[in-house]
């Protein structure tokens, strides 16, 4: 792991957060940067934000299950609701949001890019879904209400239930991103999209976003500790346990 989790660089007006933390998967600590890096620019009025990955193959495999697979109770609750306001923080961020996916985008990190306006992906080898139900857990909650808001109910439930990943051109057939590039053309096609919604006035844009997504902003927020509950008893239920021991032994815990 590096010792900055994420970096925060800005070029002509579009601020680039890069996740850092060797294969980035979302540990405590990078959940906050990601969260302090999002808060920090809405508070410096909100920018283009593009977020992407300085790992060859992964943008983001998930949860960090290695740390959390021997975590209790009360560390898993406290990471959900920290991971539950991330999504949430990403998504109703004022300011065009642009994820760059370049590798695997994996339940947590696919929601991380979903969270974002647009999503631009390589194509070939990085694949971009939602495993969740292979380990025995549901998407938490308010992240399943984004999903809605952003594709369609036949996607969504296919997502959901079959945990199977996309590579980036069906991932763009089924609108879970909207671009699906070569490698070589990626950052092209993000700093396209950066200008075209970058070049809408400022105020103009997110108020547009916040009529469209004020709704399900407030249902996200009012999930609650009840939803939580259900998660955390799938996850610390035997038989996931025991999914999680194999995955983490494989992993080289």
């Amino acid at each position: 792991m590096t010792d900055v989790p994420v970096r925060i660089e800005e070029e002509r007006g579009v601020v680039s957060v890069t996740m850092s933390s060797g294969a980035n998967a979302l540990s405590e600590r990078l959940v906050e940067a990601l969260r302090g890096a999002v808060s920090r620019l809405r508070d410096d009025g909100a920018p283009p934000l593009l977020l992407r990955s300085a790992h060859p193959t992964l943008f983001c495999p998930g949860w960090d299950l290695k740390r959390l697979a021997g975590a209790g109770y009360d560390d898993v609750r406290r990471f959900l609701e920290n991971f539950n306001a991330l999504i949430l923080d990403l998504f109703s961020y004022p300011g065009p949001s642009i994820a760059l996916i370049d590798g695997h985008a994996v339940a947590g990190g696919c929601l991380l890019a979903v969270a974002c306006d647009f999503r631009v992906m390589a194509t070939g080898q990085p694949r971009i879904g939602l495993s969740e139900v292979n380990l025995g857990v549901p998407v938490p909650a308010g992240s399943v209400e984004m999903l809605r808001a952003r594709l369609s109910p036949a996607v969504v439930e296919e997502m959901l239930f079959l945990g199977d990943g996309y590579p980036a051109q069906r991932a763009a057939e089924l609108g879970v991103v909207q671009r699906a590039k070569a490698a070589e053309g990626l950052e092209a096609a993000a700093a396209a999209e950066i200008r075209r919604l970058s070049g809408k006035p400022k105020a103009a844009y997110a108020r547009t976003k916040a009529f469209l997504f004020q709704g399900v902003w407030r249902r996200m927020r009012n999930v609650g500790s009840e939803a939580d509950a259900v998660f955390l008893e799938s996850w610390f239920d035997p038989e996931t346990q025991e999914r999680l021991s194999s995955i983490t032994h494989a992993l080289g815990r």
